[in-house]
């Protein structure tokens, strides 16, 4: 019963290649006849051990039955190269001089059995299957791991590739955020300064309003503020010292300058010195080591006006700065836009109304004054 289920086990697989090597004629016949008739195998046959090393190294084979007394030497030396060359195949070692120290060695060089001569059919039958069953099961093993491998390698280039596109999600997702999170800065510094300029009554007012916020923003800075004529020129409508006094010379500088500049770039950065060549030795001599910052203000693709920012290049403008002086400018200019309309229509109908109210009402003193009374900073 257990000889005709290792039978069957041999049959369902691929007919396996068994190679014979003895140096008898007979045996060779034999083992040959045996085999080959009652079990469904693809015989092979050498005589030599150099024979048989060629075979194990061009072909594939399942099992190798060798004899260990070979002309050209010991049978036990192709255990070395079927190692090498079928790591998966088993094999027999047969002897006409059996003893213990022999088999041993056989064992220990990868020998599935140690069968001595002479030997019943019986027993070759039994033995041979016992191998091929055994060389089967490592092989189905062997190729299991080896689809097992192949299946690890192709999950680890899936995880690579899944961990490659999860951090450039990662990375879209932080410059996301990023973005959303500058662009909401963006909206809450607008919405502060609409708010702040937002109770102007006037133009002047508008100007203190303005320019006082922008101080706090950016801090300590020379600012000077063109204004949009009727003529389509600009004139200066507000000048702020810090540092450098607005003299004729400085403003019409920064006129004939940086004005043009900024109103081709929209925000214009001018670090210290970087426009040298472009002004007289005079005009460098009040501006020399300045750092320069100026906004463009349009409203309906119409420019309003033109804020130029100013001060010592040891405290050089950033790109906060910037940032927040584009943010400002479309603000600035609805603005002066809303003042200049409603100063317009206002100014037949409220004259007797504001003079009245001037009589009666005591004046109140804006905070965002400051600049123009000479009086301190109250931030």
């Amino acid at each position: 019963m257990a000889s005709a289920a290792i039978q069957n086990q041999v049959k369902a697989a691929v007919p396996p290649r068994v190679l014979i090597v003895d140096d008898e004629p007979e045996m060779l016949e034999t083992i040959s006849q045996v085999v080959g008739d009652k079990m469904d195998c693809r015989l092979l046959v050498a005589g030599t051990v150099a024979d048989a090393r060629k075979i194990l190294a061009t072909q594939s084979i399942s099992l190798l039955v060798a004899d260990v007394n070979l002309p050209d030497g010991s049978g036990m030396t192709l255990l070395r190269s079927l190692q090498k060359h079928q790591p998966t195949a088993s094999a027999i070692i047969m002897t006409g001089s059996p003893d213990m120290d022999g088999a041993i060695t056989a064992m220990r060089e990868g020998a599935l059995d140690f069968m001595p001569k002479p030997f019943s059919s019986d027993q070759l039958l039994e033995c041979v299957r016992k191998a091929l069953v055994c060389q089967s099961r490592i092989s189905k093993q062997e190729k299991r791991i080896q689809r097992l491998q192949r299946a690890v390698r192709r999950l680890n280039e899936a995880r690579r590739q899944v961990s490659q596109k999860v951090d450039l999600l990662c990375n879209d997702l932080i410059n996301a955020y990023s973005e959303l999170s500058k662009q909401l800065d963006g909206v809450r510094t607008q919405e502060g300064f609409r708010k702040y300029v937002g109770g102007a009554k006037d133009l002047e007012q508008l100007l203190c309003h303005a320019m006082d916020w922008m101080l706090r923003q950016l801090g300590y800075c020379n600012v000077a503020v063109w204004l949009a004529s009727e003529e389509g020129d600009f004139q200066l409508g507000a000048y702020m010292k810090y540092t450098v006094a607005g003299e004729t010379i400085v403003t019409e500088a920064l006129r004939r300058v940086i004005l043009p500049a900024a109103q081709r770039e929209g925000v214009l950065h001018v670090p210290s010195n970087g426009l040298v060549s472009q002004f007289s030795p005079a005009e460098y001599q009040h501006l020399r080591d300045n750092d320069i910052l100026a906004v463009n203000c349009t409203y309906l693709g119409e420019a309003l006006a033109t804020v130029i920012f100013f001060r010592d290049s040891k405290s050089t403008f950033t790109s906060d700065d910037e940032a927040l002086a584009r943010a400002i400018s479309p603000i600035f200019a609805v603005s002066l836009a809303s003042v200049v309309r409603d100063s317009a229509s206002d100014e037949g109908d409220t004259a007797l109304y504001d003079e009245e109210r001037d009589r009666d009402e005591k004046p109140r003193k804006d905070p965002a004054d400051w600049w123009k009374t000479g009086g301190d900073p109250p931030f």
